[in-house]
């Protein structure tokens, strides 16, 4: 290819070279050697402008190893593993089949944190090489049990597409415990030790399978080892590799059930993610704690590291959500005043100018703009609609003398400049915020201060977990609340305000998605076309703002199983299909796991505690058990809660009298009423309380306000009047 481009050049350059003028030369010599460079397969320019496959073919291990050991604890084994493999791969020029790689062990553990290790060392963080890293989720990609033999044949011909198109491809295969028994071995053709199939040579590709089965065999051996006082180092790497291909051969939860890949001996490394020890989870969570730009301090880490080493009850040696929740942990426990100090009046900072807007696919939406200094696809695409008008106008300036042309080139370069400037185009359409957007904490503190009565667990949870999420320039997943209580209590009222202070126009945003369960999701024997379609959806909208909020309301009503379609857009990838949803915000709405918190505020009343005094600890863990167990509650059994995506269980009490009177205090004084004592008091006493013998709390919170405010109208203009 080379030497014809060569042959080309050197035609070309004698014939054309001396009838033009020397800038005529120069320019044409330039895009010649563009172009050289542009049509060569393998060149800088092409593969730092153009999508291209890796050139140097290559890994630093070095480089590997220093990241491993610096952001991965307490997984020696999988880090020895992994670089063994590795380096035995890259040996060879041409290895005599693929490196495939199993990873076992408990949630949080590490696994998906390796796997992206991997994928930016050997595709050097550069995002349009990524199309050369494939990832699939089987509950995004392999859905319906009766569809197999469809996936069968539609895996097949992606693998070979790609790897065709790149040999050094990347395939990362998750939640490998809910693949379909035997569609994983449509793919033993291409891991086998054949020098190629149909002439496509597939022994420089890689295959990761990540998998929670074998996780519970990898703990039993660890503890095992602990109890004989013997240390986790010493668990022979072998001895545990067998004991594990055996494991997951023989569960039919595993997705290599008697698969033909462990049959005939396919996986090369079955890799061992011990569980995390208290001393690993500090780890974490110093430097989680550095990531979001906190100093270290030893009695937090401490704490928090404590409160999540919970197995064995008896010995609470390991955590078992691994490390996986310390982000939202730590933003927890982070005082929100640290955000509301970079955001004081006067001292916000200045917003990031947008730069490319269109319009979506979807609904009409615009697609989010890239910050200043950011996507250079937005900016390139100001710069070609500019272009595209001067083109245009150019053949009409060839009349004008030069002064002319370029006064006029001027005046049309400085106009679509201003049109296509996002504080014109946004003042008109709505656009999605950009990557430098922050919400102002003292203002949203100020608004649930004023509008929402008796929930401080719920604003102070919320406002440290948004606070924390959106000053985090780079979260590791999207920000994901399920809202708890009896109705009335302002579970849709707190995701109204938070909606408004990302997007202004709050609900009716059209970058704000509400989802009713009985009206969109109403029938049982549609729970498949929902999914499918509730997957469409989100994937369209945050491909057109990657802020989008999604709000699901009456989670109790939701059929089982059907918010788990989503668990793929909520879990810790760096993208699904090449779309990133870590910034998009997911809140659940519901009424179950309402009784539980009703019954310990009324315990802490009892035994003669202020309501102020209940926190969340002494409700999250009892919460997400309950709902997870409870038929009814729309996240039954849900893998949103088995794998720890779900950030915050956020539970709002039960209001007391002292709360409804407030709410009609707030709703007179929204309707310009001057506030009526004895109209407030007259509303709170037609309201009914619970339990019968004490009546401490509203059993409809404050939900009926408006209306029985409506009946006493007449009485509070009269009232207004006669002040008046």
């Amino acid at each position: 290819m080379k030497l014809m481009n060569a042959a080309v050049f050197f035609i070309l350059v004698p014939t054309l070279t001396p009838a033009l003028d020397p800038l005529s030369t120069s320019v044409f010599m330039g895009g010649a050697a563009v172009a050289w460079q542009l049509l060569s397969p393998y060149s800088w320019l092409k593969c730092s402008l153009l999508e291209c496959c890796n050139m140097k073919d290559t890994l630093n291990l070095s480089v590997i190893k220093m990241d491993l050991d610096r952001k991965v604890f307490g997984q020696h084994l999988a880090i020895q593993i992994v670089l063994r493999a590795l380096s035995a791969n890259m040996h060879f020029k041409r290895p005599r089949k693929p490196l495939v790689m199993s990873f076992h062990g408990w949630t949080g553990t590490g696994k998906t944190f390796v796997s992206s290790i991997i994928a930016e060392n050997l595709y050097q963080l550069n995002i349009p090489r990524r199309r050369f890293v494939h990832h699939f989720s089987t509950v995004l990609h392999f859905p319906h049990l009766s569809h197999v033999h469809l996936y069968k044949e539609q895996l097949q011909n992606w693998i070979r597409g790609n790897v065709s198109a790149c040999p050094r491809s990347l395939f990362i295969f998750s939640e490998m415990d809910q693949m379909p028994h035997g569609l994983i071995d449509s793919i033993t053709p291409f891991l086998g030790y054949h020098e190629e199939i149909d002439g496509v040579y597939y022994g420089k590709a890689i295959f990761i399978f990540l998998n929670n089965a074998g996780g519970d065999k990898v703990t039993e051996i660890a503890l095992d080892y602990w109890r004989r006082e013997k240390r986790r180092e010493d668990i022979p790497v072998k001895k545990l590799q067998y004991l594990l291909s055996e494991e997951i051969f023989r569960n039919r939860d595993s997705g290599f059930f008697h698969s033909q890949l462990i049959q005939k001996n396919l996986i090369d490394y079955f890799i061992p993610f011990l569980p995390l020890e208290h001393k690993h989870v500090k780890e974490c969570v110093r430097q989680e704690l550095h990531v979001q730009g906190h100093p270290e301090d030893e009695d937090l880490i401490a704490e928090i590291a404590l409160a999540m080493t919970d197995y064995p009850s008896e010995e609470r040696l390991y955590s078992s959500k691994g490390c996986k929740t310390v982000a939202s942990r730590v933003s927890l426990s982070i005082c929100y005043v640290t955000a509301c100090r970079r955001h004081q009046p006067g001292r916000e900072r200045p917003a990031l100018p947008f730069t490319k807007m269109a319009a979506a696919a979807t609904g009409g939406a615009a697609v989010c703009p890239a910050a200043a200094g950011g996507s250079g696809a937005g900016r390139g695409a100001a710069m070609l609609r500019s272009a595209g008008l001067l083109w245009l106008l150019l053949p009409g300036l060839a009349a004008l003398e030069p002064l002319s042309v370029s006064l006029a080139i001027g005046v049309a370069w400085a106009l679509t400049g201003y049109l296509s400037h996002p504080n014109f185009y946004c003042s008109y359409v709505e656009c999605c915020p950009s990557d430098g957007h922050r919400i102002n904490a003292t203002a949203l503190r100020a608004q649930l201060d004023t509008k929402l009565f008796g929930q401080h667990l719920a604003k102070d949870v919320v406002l440290k977990a948004v606070m924390g999420f959106t000053n985090n320039p780079s979260p590791k997943k999207p920000l994901t609340l399920s809202l708890h209580g009896w109705a009335g209590t302002g579970k849709n009222f707190l995701s109204q305000i938070l909606a408004e202070h990302v997007h202004p126009a709050g609900l009716r945003s059209k970058f704000v998605h509400l989802f009713l369960a009985t009206l969109h999701f109403p029938h049982q024997d549609k729970v498949k076309i929902y999914k499918e379609q509730l997957q469409n959806w989100i994937r369209g909208n945050v491909s057109a703002c990657p802020h989008s909020i999604f709000i699901f309301d009456e989670m109790d009503k939701m059929h089982p199983g059907l918010i788990d379609a989503i668990k793929p857009f909520l879990d810790y990838y760096e993208q699904v299909d090449r779309v990133s949803y870590r910034k998009a915000i997911f809140i659940f709405l519901s009424n179950a796991g309402g009784d539980l918190i009703n019954k310990a505020a009324l315990d802490f009343w009892t035994s003669g505690k202020r309501r102020e005094e209940i926190q969340l600890k002494d409700l999250e863990l009892m919460l997400s058990v309950g709902v997870f167990n409870n038929k009814n509650s729309g996240l039954w059994h849900s893998s949103l809660i088995d794998r720890n995506l779900i950030d915050y269980f956020v539970p709002f009490l039960p209001l007391e009298h002292k709360h409804v009177k407030m709410c009609v205090r707030a709703e007179m004084t929204a309707r310009g009423y001057a506030v009526d004592e004895k109209i407030v008091q007259a509303v709170a006493d037609e309201m009914t309380f619970f339990p019968k013998e004490q009546k401490i709390y509203s059993d409809k919170g404050c939900k009926t306000v408006q209306a029985k405010l409506d009946i006493h109208e007449d009485f509070v203009l009269r009232d207004t009047k006669a002040k008046g």
